[in-house]
């Protein structure tokens, strides 16, 4: 009894939205050409039968081909996952060594810089204390 009441509603529901859409003129002249049109299709394919046949299954031929070429993209992207995957570990182990060797490259530039700028000090040291009018 209360899904009764719940699908009433519903259909209430839509007639009432439907009809305040229509107040709106532009969705009124819209809304009676597209019946129209589909008026006339539907006369026309009921007098055009062979038509309709030959229009229904070049669309299915088509529709197949869409598939198809989805489920082709689906198997693609299903085997690159794949492979992303098993690379995985061995992407991470490249990383980590890269970040090693990184590091260790830092400590060696951080002395290498440390060792001559203390070099300067000491050369500008000498510098001055040779250049010192006694």
């Amino acid at each position: 009894m209360g899904s009764n009441k719940f699908s009433t509603g519903i259909f209430l529901g839509a007639i009432l939205g439907g009809a305040v859409s229509l107040l709106d003129r532009e969705t009124r002249t819209q809304t009676f050409a597209a019946a129209r049109k589909s008026g006339q299709t539907i006369s026309y394919y009921s007098s055009h039968t062979r038509e309709l046949v030959s229009v229904a299954k070049k669309k299915a031929e088509q529709l197949k081909a869409t598939v198809e070429q989805i489920q082709d993209d689906f198997e693609f992207l299903t085997e690159k996952i794949d492979e992303v995957k098993e690379m995985t570990p061995q992407l991470k182990n490249i990383l980590v060594e890269t970040k090693e060797t990184f590091e260790h490259s830092g400590e060696t530039y951080k002395h290498a810089l440390t060792d001559d700028e203390k070099n300067e000090e000491n050369r500008t040291d000498l510098f001055v204390e040779r250049n010192q009018p006694e």
